[in-house]
């Protein structure tokens, strides 16, 4: 996904109130253009009533929405009753707080094409399972279109992204081997002289005397997440 802001801790968004199920609600609004993971995650829990932010405010701060969301993520994760799946259950909460304030960033997403709730899992990822959120996408293929159906499979993005450029590869056309020239021993003997010409008969296919290779020019596209 793009970028929508740098993250840093001097980034304001502004408070807007909004009517939601008979409710007036705060949302967070963009400072930038493009996609916004940690503003689409703080508005779902203020529309789920799940954080408040008080309605007298117009601004929020990053580090404030940061803190906010964190303390909410903390408090949906309550301690795990038993002291194994506890201890990890902490190491998991922690690397959700730590994979947070990216979130100001941008996300990366590897999708998968067979449901909307195929993704290849990453940290930045777990958040949104930590905060009991779905992440959906649309890119789905046809499931009438049994060829492209069966090309694709269970394949994600990246994995097609490489096939393409592997098959692109495999059909570029060797480049062509310089031959080498008579070594010169440094006298001047002044141009060389024409190649001579083809044999009776000899089919040169309207090329002349020499055929050029063809040359390809390849440039890879850009990989990742977002689509």
């Amino acid at each position: 996904l793009g970028l929508c802001s740098r993250g840093s801790m001097d980034e304001l968004y502004r408070i807007k109130m909004i009517t939601y199920e008979n409710s007036r609600i705060p949302i967070l609004m963009q400072n930038r253009n493009g996609p916004c993971p940690l503003l689409a995650i703080s508005n779902v829990l203020l529309l789920r009533k799940k954080i408040y932010i008080h309605a007298d405010l117009a601004f929020i701060d990053f580090s404030q929405l940061v803190q906010l969301v964190g303390s909410y993520l903390v408090e949906f994760n309550p301690p795990h009753p038993n002291h194994d799946m506890r201890a990890n259950q902490q190491q998991q909460i922690a690397d959700a707080l730590s994979v947070l304030p990216k979130l100001g960033r941008g996300l990366d997403v590897n999708v998968k094409f067979q449901k909307v709730t195929d993704f290849e899992f990453n940290q930045e990822l777990s958040v949104f399972d930590m905060l009991g959120i779905n992440l959906l996408h649309g890119w789905l293929y046809d499931p009438q279109d049994t060829e492209t159906a069966e090309l694709i499979k269970g394949l994600s993005y990246n994995q097609l992204i490489t096939l393409l450029v592997d098959a692109d590869t495999a059909g570029q056309p060797e480049p062509a081997q310089a031959v080498p020239g008579p070594q010169s021993d440094g006298a001047d003997r002044g141009p060389a002289p024409p190649p001579p010409p083809p044999a009776a008969g000899a089919d040169t296919g309207g090329l002349g005397w020499t055929a050029m290779p063809s040359v390809v020019s390849w440039a890879p596209g850009h990989v990742r997440g977002s689509p």
